[in-house]
């Protein structure tokens, strides 16, 4: 999975390197060599963006309408995008692709039943995704090197991985835990014979009841600045259209994820 994200960006990259060397040039005065980008050329091309986000998830119990937030996953993302121009220096359709990285630490004393012994849980719920951003973005220029940019349309997410992560120590033995929430799959490792992490999770309810599906579709704004053609920056919101359940629970709950980006971001 990691060779194939990083063959993704090294291509996008590719891509970037050619668009930047066949932006239109303008010629220069006779005996000079006039190879010079317009302004609105350099700031239309590639851009390279880095930022904060963080997500949570809204669950819906159809049957009573109670809801409840869950998960406050912090992280960062980074990506490419480009602008093609509908109404020159006014409208464009942007596209790209976006990597997100996000988790949620936990860190959880149990006390085991009809034993003397406790458990410190230490772990993370660990999200990776990819998204492609399908936006109209406006661009309203203030000064000669600053704008303002509007920007709103949907997003096409695609989750690479969430899995529950956890950890604990029994005296001298580390016993670990992976659990897919796509799947539904359990990679244990480690623990003593006195004690089952995997098998306790399971009894005492650790997992979660449902499965979560790999696809959502987010539909978003943001504004943002850009100064000197070059730089710009963007704050944004993203709420999910779809509901994560899936099988049987998707009956019972929905579950929507609502995500904030700040971002900056350059293009060459």
């Amino acid at each position: 999975m990691k060779l194939r994200f990083l063959t993704i960006i090294t291509a996008l990259l590719a891509i970037a390197s050619l668009d930047a060397y066949a932006q239109p040039m303008r010629p220069g005065r006779p005996g000079r060599p006039g190879h010079v980008h317009s302004s609105a050329d350099a700031f239309r091309g590639i851009g390279i963006t880095f930022g904060y986000v963080n997500s949570n998830y809204r669950t819906l119990d159809l049957a009573t309408d109670e809801a409840t937030t869950s998960g406050l996953l912090h992280g960062f993302t980074l990506g490419l995008t480009k602008d093609f121009s509908l109404l020159p220096h006014a409208l464009y359709f942007q596209t790209g692709l976006n990597y997100y990285y996000q988790n949620d630490p936990r860190n959880e004393n149990y006390k085991i039943p009809l034993t003397d012994m406790s458990v410190r849980l230490v772990g993370d719920w660990e999200e990776h995704h990819l998204g492609i951003p399908l936006r109209l973005k406006y661009d309203l220029h203030l000064l000669d090197r600053v704008g303002l940019t509007f920007d709103a349309g949907p997003t096409l997410l695609m989750g690479l991985s969430s899995k529950y992560k956890y950890k604990t120590k029994l005296e001298d033995h580390v016993a670990s835990v992976d659990y897919n929430l796509y799947n539904g799959k359990v990679k244990a490792s480690g623990g003593s014979s006195d004690f089952d992490l995997e098998d306790w999770m399971e009894n005492t309810g650790m997992y979660p009841e449902g499965r979560l599906g790999r696809f959502d579709v987010m539909l978003g704004a943001s504004v943002g600045a850009h100064f000197f053609h070059v730089l710009e920056v963007r704050i944004g919101y993203d709420w999910g259209l779809l509901n994560r359940y899936r099988k049987d629970i998707a009956d019972l709950y929905s579950m929507h994820r609502g995500q904030f980006t700040l971002s900056a971001g350059i293009r060459f």
